[in-house]
């Protein structure tokens, strides 16, 4: 007893290269969905790392002078070989109350990468004459409170752009505007200097 693989007909070819058409759109919709989610998963993960970080940094140095540059710098060396710093559209550093929301005392940063002294716009480096912290600029390091009982919570909020490299799905037909925030406590002042 022989047992033979019958041939395929021509008709039966002609029917798998339909059915191919018919799978390939979808199968290209699929590949394209996972490349756009996991560069959107690195640029928000990318981002909230900066932000973590940068407000790590501004909890230590409280209400030096350099905090806020410091601060900017720490978004800036965050995004190094991941994402470009030109995707930020602002920078918030800001006071938190208790439930982690700002209190309205901000200090709101732009980047320009254009400017060769000072990227970031006002320019809070006070090594640069005529700094400014923020814009508005209603909470300077010195009105920050590393003191105990109650030291200040810092948030630090960055809101960027993510473009879109596949424009044919409706909702990846423009930038996405995203933010990525954190808080921390200040650090206290035991020694009172």
């Amino acid at each position: 007893m022989s047992s033979r693989i019958p041939e395929r007909t021509d008709d039966e070819r002609g029917a798998a290269l339909v059915e191919f058409a018919f799978i390939l759109p979808l199968l290209l919709v699929l590949l394209f969905g996972i490349v756009e989610m996991g560069l959107a998963l690195r640029d928000q993960l990318t981002m909230s790392n900066a932000v973590t970080s940068s407000a790590r940094i501004g909890s230590v140095l409280g209400d030096d002078a350099d905090a806020d540059i410091a601060i900017l710098e720490a978004v800036q060396a965050g995004l190094v070989g991941a994402v470009d710093s030109d995707v930020i559209t602002k920078v918030v550093i800001y006071r938190a109350d208790a439930a982690g929301n700002s209190t309205g005392d901000e200090n709101h940063y732009t980047y320009d990468e254009t400017d060769m002294t000072c990227p970031w716009s006002p320019c809070p480096d006070p090594s640069v004459g005529g700094f400014k912290y923020g814009d508005p600029g209603n909470w300077p390091p010195d009105m920050r409170v590393v003191t105990l009982p109650s030291p200040d919570i810092l948030g630090v909020r960055i809101e960027f752009t993510h473009e879109w490299i596949t424009t044919f799905i409706p909702f990846m037909s423009s930038p996405a505007n995203w933010t990525s925030e954190a808080r921390v406590r200040l650090e206290p002042d035991v020694s009172g200097t």
